[in-house]
């Protein structure tokens, strides 16, 4: 049992953030669940396994307390951009993406009474550990938002063959979230304040996601997509 002293949704809480924190610093592998839950002061080091089952449930959980208020302001965006009839505009789609992660860790950034964030430096950690990061993204609420943008930019690029706009989600994930973890980073360290500069670079983030999606198949690219074409057998030389 967890510490009896302690609120069990607030002993939660304070797991999934020290988790959270630890993970982004170090690896999702390079963290026991014993030192989480030292580090969360846990009394017993069994805490985690209590309250979440193993490393797997305790990611799932970090995932779903950011993402939950991060799903809710990008289904409200979507909503506004269909108000406004842009609802199948591949810009507008992207900004919605990309602007709730960039304005939470710029929030973060000019509260100085308000911890840290860690969140897109733990989901660059955890998007490569196979089987962990949240690839279904219509099985949970609070990747709901993610399904319909993931939908509706690919409806966006139906003129681009379908194993490149597979690629072109990743690319454009990656992209997206390496760059706004760097920034996260540059932040909590003073690197970077929040203000115009950060604002300049997620509207130039915005530029280069849309440009890496909409890009041109070139020649070359295609030629790696489409089955060869079957030579004709060449006609045998007149004698």
């Amino acid at each position: 049992m967890t510490d009896p002293h302690q609120n069990p949704a607030a002993t939660r809480v304070r797991l999934i953030e020290t988790a959270e924190r630890l993970f982004a610093e170090r690896g999702i592998h390079a963290v026991s669940l014993r030192e989480i839950a030292a580090a969360a002061e846990q009394r017993n080091t069994s805490a985690v396994a209590y309250h979440f089952g193993d490393k797997r449930g305790l990611v799932t959980a970090v995932y779903a307390h950011r993402l939950g208020p991060t799903n809710e302001g990008q289904l409200h965006r979507l909503a506004v951009l269909d108000e406004e009839g842009r609802g199948k505009e591949l810009r507008g789609l992207v900004e919605v993406f990309v602007r709730p992660m960039a304005d939470r860790i710029t929030r973060a950034a000019a509260d100085p009474d308000a911890p840290p964030s860690y969140f897109l430096r733990f989901v660059a950690q955890a998007l490569y550990v196979e089987d962990i990061a949240p690839y279904d993204l219509a099985a949970e609420t609070w990747t709901r938002a993610l399904d319909r943008l993931y939908a509706r930019i690919d409806a966006c690029l139906t003129e681009l063959p379908e194993p490149v706009r597979a690629d072109r989600w990743r690319i454009f994930v990656g992209l997206t979230l390496h760059t706004l973890a760097d920034h996260e980073r540059a932040l909590q360290h003073g690197a970077a304040k929040p203000g115009r500069r950060t604002d300049l670079l997620v509207a130039n983030l915005v530029d280069a996601a849309v440009a890496v999606l909409a890009a041109p198949v070139a020649p070359a690219t295609r030629a790696l997509i489409e089955p060869d074409v079957p030579r004709e057998a060449e006609a045998p030389a007149d004698a």
